[in-house]
């Protein structure tokens, strides 16, 4: 645990401003209580209102990658304003380019654009066709996350020493089990809210197994797996190109931006878990920062996920 608590007093013992750090913390706080008490064409909050009344069509990624590049640009515009840094992010014409790009990248995920080509895929059967799907749709993060970040990489020379952190470069992961288990308490507790059970589990019984003629903790287990290669995506694209690819042109500057990013990606989610994003993002931003690798933050996203998902699966049996 030493060199995690390392990571973390070095980043704020260098470079460290408070001002930058309330004013994120002032937009962040005013963003959440717009997202969650805002209807959107009569839906449950403003990120739902854009993405259930335009899913799958083209509109879907206008308005998110809007949304996105909004808060990629206002936490930019407050890091430029208050920073150090010499670099300020919004005048870094490289950082805000690539930053841009990458927002894109972001609303054509979260919108399930692609899902639409999907269709005819999988069996007419309705219990296997959403399993199927659920699956695929956890997977498509392979075309608008990972196959372009990996073209960017054989273009841009700049990121290809640390190959967007997936270098091992020494990684000390064991620390990382440690948050997990710290982790859980909390979500044994959350998991009995009833905005976090109508959230998770991701996976309900759609009984796809019987038609299949298997086991359902063979389905389940297919699932989960899908749905743990959805935050490979993740923490390439945030921990792994938004802190350690771009950190490259603003320094760590890099990692609050990211944070204001991945609490906008998570406003679809109970609030609770939006505003826990904000600090476990942070801690995973530092020290994906300070290792250079996004192992351990791989590690223990996929602990906290998978543990929601169990705790929630035991609520319901």
């Amino acid at each position: 645990m030493k060199i995690f608590f390392n990571y973390i007093l070095n980043y704020f013992k260098t470079d460290f401003n408070v001002l930058s750090h309330i004013a994120i913390g002032i937009f962040l706080t005013l963003a959440l209580l717009i997202n969650y008490n805002f209807q959107l064409n009569g839906k449950a909050d403003f990120y739902h209102g854009i993405t259930e009344t335009y899913n799958k069509e083209p509109l879907s990624v206008v308005y998110l990658f809007l949304f996105y590049v909004f808060a990629f640009i206002i936490a930019a515009g407050i890091l430029s304003y208050f920073s150090k840094n010499k670099g300020k992010p919004l005048f870094n014409r490289k950082f805000m380019l690539f930053g841009i790009i990458a927002m894109l990248f972001l609303a054509l995920d979260c919108s399930y654009y692609i899902m639409q080509y999907t269709e005819g895929w999988f069996s007419d059967n309705q219990f296997i066709e959403r399993w199927g799907r659920a699956c695929a749709s956890n997977l498509s993060s392979t075309v608008t996350i990972i196959i372009p970040l990996y073209l960017i990489y054989l273009l841009v020379k700049h990121f290809r020493p640390e190959w967007y952190g997936l270098r091992l470069n020494g990684a000390k992961v064991l620390p990382y089990f440690w948050l997990i288990l710290f982790m859980l308490p909390l979500i044994y507790l959350a998991s009995f809210q009833p905005d976090f059970l109508e959230t998770y589990p991701t996976y309900t019984d759609n009984y796809e197994y019987k038609f299949l003629e298997t086991d359902q903790w063979i389905t389940a287990g297919i699932y989960e797996l899908c749905y743990g290669f959805d935050f490979l995506s993740v923490e390439l694209f945030f921990r792994g190109f938004m802190v350690i690819a771009l950190s490259r042109f603003v320094g760590k500057d890099a990692i609050l931006i990211m944070v204001v990013v991945y609490c906008f990606l998570h406003f679809g989610k109970p609030a609770g878990e939006a505003i826990s994003s904000i600090f476990g993002g942070y801690i995973l931003g530092i020290l994906a920062y300070s290792s250079r690798n996004i192992y351990g933050g791989l590690i223990a996203h996929l602990g906290v996920a998978w543990g929601m998902e169990y705790l929630a699966y035991l609520q319901f049996n």
